[in-house]
C-alpha cells in the first residue's frame, strides 16, 4: 500500500470515527432535550452558556501560562 492511500485511509477512519462521535452526543443531547421539554429559547440560551464556559476555559489553558522564549504572545516573540 502506498503512503499517500494509507494516509487517506488514516483521515477516512479519523473522519468516521468523529462522525460516529458527533451522532451519539447528538443523540444524547436530543434525547435529554426531548425529556425536559423545554422551550426552544430556553435550549438555545442554555447551549450558549455551555458554549462560552467551553470556550472560556479554552481560552484560559490558551493564554494563562506565561509565554516560554520564542513563543508568540500579542503577535510578538516573546
Amino acid at each position: 500500500m502506498k503512503t499517500k492511500d494509507l494516509l487517506e485511509q488514516f483521515e477516512k477512519t479519523y473522519r468516521d470515527e468523529k462522525l460516529k462521535e458527533a451522532e451519539a452526543l447528538h443523540n444524547a443531547i436530543a434525547g435529554l432535550l426531548s425529556e425536559h421539554k423545554a422551550e426552544i429559547q430556553t435550549v438555545l440560551y442554555v447551549l450558549d452558556m455551555v458554549r462560552f464556559e467551553l470556550l472560556e476555559e479554552r481560552y484560559r489553558s490558551l493564554f494563562a501560562a506565561d509565554a516560554k522564549p520564542g513563543e508568540m504572545r500579542d503577535g510578538a516573540p516573546q
